[in-house]
């Protein structure tokens, strides 16, 4: 009689904790998922704002390149960084702050949308449309004017060879000419 009540005693208390201990797992688990539900929602609606908001730049990008312009942060970003991520950068750069590297990033990066000019030292922008063509040789040609050697010497070869500028032999070699001195001989 002792005995079976002794097991009865120890298996309720089993069961007992066997169903406290799914409880607290069950309780403490909807717990979770309710505060990272919660919290996921906060924090993407938090950033689904943030990212709507007109403040969506980066502040140490809007100090050093908007606001007043870091060559050297700009440089840097470029290295580290695809054509097509600092696209917008440059152009604001370029047209802000007339800096011939930016410009010629703007050209690249409208080039570089086509992936087999990224291999090649003349870039092929047939695949774009009428007025993003006109937009690429836009900035190529501010760049060449503010004395980028590789601007020149793209420019210049469109202009020997009548692609996408009208043909014009004495400008095309008068550009290349300059794109060589002003690389100290490596374009040629």
């Amino acid at each position: 009689m002792k005995r079976k009540l002794f097991l009865g005693i120890a298996l309720s208390l089993i069961i007992l904790v066997i169903a406290l201990k799914y409880y607290t797992d069950y309780v403490t688990n909807l717990a979770v998922r309710d505060y990272e539900r919660k919290y996921v929602a906060e924090f993407n609606d938090t950033h689904l704002t943030e990212a709507q908001s007109e403040e969506n730049l980066n502040p140490k990008f809007k100090e050093r390149l908007i606001d007043k312009f870091d060559k050297n942060f700009y440089d840097s970003i470029v290295k580290v960084e695809t054509y097509n991520n600092v696209l917008i950068y440059s152009i604001i750069v370029s047209n802000k702050w007339n800096y011939s590297e930016a410009s010629l990033n703007v050209f690249m990066a409208l080039a570089g949308l086509d992936k087999k000019n990224s291999s090649t030292s003349l870039p092929e922008i047939d695949f774009l449309d009428e007025e993003s063509r006109k937009m690429a040789i836009h900035y190529l040609e501010k760049a060449s004017d503010k004395e980028h050697p590789n601007a020149k010497y793209i420019l210049g070869k469109y202009y020997l060879e009548g692609k996408y500028l009208t043909k014009n032999t004495t400008l095309g070699n008068s550009l290349l000419q300059a794109a060589k001195k002003l690389s100290g001989g490596i374009l040629e």
